[in-house]
């Protein structure tokens, strides 16, 4: 029964489940790009010759990453081609990671005002359990993270 599941269920391997406005619509292998990072602003005093001083200047992130997908789902095509075709459509992502993905949610992300800003296809092999994306790319408004940490 078990290997059945792992057959037909085309997101046994993928440990990222991702939801977009809150319907799951694909599974991914890897996600990277979840980093946040405060700029600084150098500044120069008059009289002060020993250093410069590094004042806080505005949050930055970037983009979220996800790879190596397999989705049932046309979400992330249709939203990329509405995009590209010039109807900005921002939306919430929620990324989680999930126990053998078929278990329970550890934890995750919720990125708010997303939209995508790149979209990879594979390399066309035969898998005939849907499609696979190889990345796409999303900029965002915000990120947070989802209650509970992982163990």
């Amino acid at each position: 029964m078990a290997t059945e599941t792992h057959e037909t269920d085309p997101y046994a391997q993928y440990n990222f489940e991702v939801e977009v406005d809150g319907e799951p619509v694909a599974g991914f292998a890897e996600v990277a790009g979840i980093t946040m990072e405060l700029e600084t602003v150098p500044y120069r005093e008059g009289g002060v010759n020993d250093h410069v001083h590094q004042l806080p200047g505005q949050f930055a992130h970037a983009n979220l990453v996800l790879q190596r997908g397999l989705t049932k789902n046309t979400t992330f095509w249709e939203w990329t081609q509405t995009v590209m075709s010039g109807t900005l459509t921002r939306k919430n992502v929620v990324v989680t990671v999930k126990d053998g993905f078929r278990g329970d949610s550890q934890w995750g992300w919720e990125f708010t005002g997303a939209y995508p800003t790149k979209w990879s296809g594979p390399d066309l092999v035969s898998t005939g359990r849907g499609m696979a994306i190889e990345s796409i790319e999303l900029a965002y408004e915000r990120f947070s993270t989802l209650s509970g940490m992982p163990d």
